[in-house]
């Protein structure tokens, strides 16, 4: 073919192909946009997720130090008289008594809507003996939320009815938030009394910076 033909024939067919890319992004578009609506439109609230962020600027030079910090001296003393394991996690696939399920169940969570169950699950040791506290010790234990509210704690297997004869066994409370509960941080604490009178309680550790904090949070 000659070479001012076959340029010719490249020429006339470029704007075919322009056309072609320009209808598949445009048809692209109404996907991305099905999805979205399909996903508004289901009821359900994403609580898990991520998005990829410019880098943050380097920190603005500071003409004086922060102070350097210092360690409480109750962190220096013995823990007594129990040591504290605890997690807070959604329920399973069953609604409450609100009507309310979790989109992904029994996962480690800190964050919890309105009307959402919240399971906390725990271990309690006895510093004085070195062994688990357990149902046969007839200790008293409750989860004390902040309007006053206890729920007392049980002690069950992990996964009740579905758990493997190997799982392990520890305390567990659970609460279903009311769907007009205020929003904020749930500050709730556990509480044991055992048959001697020996009291302890575990208030959760808090990290608080001007953008973040650790506790609990209930969300609308």
């Amino acid at each position: 073919m000659p070479r001012n033909l076959a340029v010719a024939v490249v020429l006339s067919l470029m704007p075919l192909l322009v056309m072609a890319c320009a209808q598949s992004v445009t048809q692209s578009q109404p996907d991305r946009a099905a999805q979205q609506g399909a996903a508004a439109g289901s009821g359900v609230t994403m609580l898990i997720g991520a998005q990829k962020l410019p880098p943050a600027p380097p920190p603005a030079p500071s003409a004086t130090p922060p102070p350097k910090r210092t360690t409480p001296a109750s962190y220096y003393e013995p823990v007594g008289p129990f040591f504290f394991y605890v997690e807070t996690l959604t329920a399973n696939e069953i609604p409450n008594k609100y009507g309310f399920a979790p989109t992904v169940a029994c996962i480690q969570s800190g964050v919890f809507k309105r009307g959402m169950k919240i399971v906390v699950r725990f271990e309690v040791l006895d510093t004085k003996t070195g062994k688990r506290v357990t149902d046969k010790d007839g200790a008293n234990i409750k989860m004390v939320l902040p309007h006053g509210e206890e729920v007392i704690a049980r002690w069950t297997i992990r996964g009740s009815v579905a758990a493997l004869p190997d799982s392990a066994w520890m305390w567990d409370t659970s609460w279903d938030i009311p769907p007009d509960y205020p929003v904020g941080a749930l500050d709730y604490r556990i509480v044991v009394t055992t048959k001697d009178g020996r009291t302890g309680t575990f208030t959760p550790p808090i990290q608080k910076t001007p953008t973040a904090d650790t506790r609990v949070r209930i969300i609308d």
